[in-house]
């Protein structure tokens, strides 16, 4: 079994349309099954429902159904959230393809601009558009001229307004979707693609990754 004890394992949300990922610490591991708790909240699975899960493999992304065969609650008192006992079912195979899943990047530290608003928080990202907390006044359809960094990664373009919330005085957040018919959204995507590989192959090694250095 490829997966290991202390190595992440992300699975996704089983009734989300935008195919969002959630992670969670491997803590144990036998010859059939690997038990898991989630890093935030859980997911709520349930008994012997399959789920699509997503972990490091030797050189790459992998993605594998698993099976959900025991759920520990957690004793009262004890901080930590239920434990998933898991079967992995089938053989796994490469999740490389994954760049249109929306990533978490509040611990990444992404900023955006929008229009005239400078070091925007970005809360997900994907490889064709982005979430962010805003205080400007946008409009659901507006074009909007965005830009975003990461490192050395650097892109800008033109995105369209595909969802607002009010979260309080002067913040809103706005989902934001690429233009596909500018004529920077091909060098647009391709840097957000990066990105998002690049914050959810970090997110899968930290723990695994760190740990197999000091091994």
């Amino acid at each position: 079994m490829m997966i290991k004890a202390g190595s992440d394992v992300l699975f996704q949300e089983p009734t989300c349309q935008t195919r969002r990922l959630r992670r969670s610490v491997v803590v144990g591991t036998g010859s059939d099954t690997f038990s898991i708790r989630f890093v935030a909240d859980p997911f709520a699975f349930e008994i012997d429902q399959e789920v699509l899960m997503y972990f490091n493999g030797r050189r790459e992304f992998m993605q594998q159904v698993g099976r959900i065969r025991e759920i520990v609650v957690a004793e009262e008192g004890e901080a930590d959230g239920p434990t998933y006992v898991i079967e992995p079912v089938g053989d796994p195979i490469s999740a490389e393809n994954r760049q249109h899943y929306r990533v978490s990047t509040i611990s990444a530290g992404v900023q955006a601009r929008v229009e005239g608003e400078d070091q925007v928080q970005v809360q997900d990202l994907s490889a064709t558009g982005f979430a962010v907390v805003a205080a400007g006044d946008y409009q659901l359809g507006q074009t909007v001229d965005v830009g975003i960094v990461l490192g050395e990664e650097r892109c800008h373009g033109l995105a369209s307004v595909q969802s607002i919330r009010a979260l309080g005085p002067g913040r809103v957040r706005y989902g934001l979707r690429a233009i596909e018919t500018h004529p920077h959204t091909g060098e647009f995507l391709e840097v957000l693609q990066r990105i998002s590989l690049a914050i959810q192959r970090e997110q899968l090694q930290r723990s695994g990754g760190t740990r197999s250095q000091d091994d």
